[in-house]
């Protein structure tokens, strides 16, 4: 029986261990933006009325390996990628109806520093992420 526990216990703490390693390895790939000059949408006439506001958009992108991973919420209208790099520029349109979510391909860049702006309406988000080399 203590054997069977300690074989219990010993899997309970492996499985913790392994779940905190790849929540922190979710969080290293969040590129973290920025909202940046722009102003912010006024709520429409049928909402005014009723005196509610407009939703603030929510924008979050993420680096995985050879993709970013863009999603949009609380915003309909287009949204603007652009991943400009030294020497390169990568760009995308999504059309957003509440939320939206799209994946960028980054096969064809480079391995280095990049900056990625997504351009909602007048709302500029901007941040910063690194592409590593992969399989060279």
């Amino acid at each position: 029986m203590k054997k069977t526990m300690w074989v219990f216990f010993f899997m309970t703490m492996c499985s913790a261990f392994l779940f905190s390693v790849s929540a922190q390895s979710q969080l290293a790939d969040r590129i973290n933006l920025s909202r940046e000059g722009g102003t912010t949408r006024g709520a429409s006439a049928m909402n005014q009325s009723y005196g509610v506001q407009a939703a603030t958009p929510i924008v979050e992108a993420y680096n995985s390996e050879q993709v970013i991973s863009i999603s949009v919420q609380n915003y309909r209208g287009g949204a603007w990628v652009e991943i400009i790099g030294p020497r390169e520029v990568k760009q995308s349109y999504i059309e957003v109806y509440d939320m939206g979510f799209d994946v960028v391909n980054l096969s064809g860049l480079r391995a280095g520093q990049y900056t990625i702006r997504i351009t909602l309406g007048t709302e500029v988000y901007t941040g910063t992420f690194k592409k590593e080399s992969y399989g060279r």
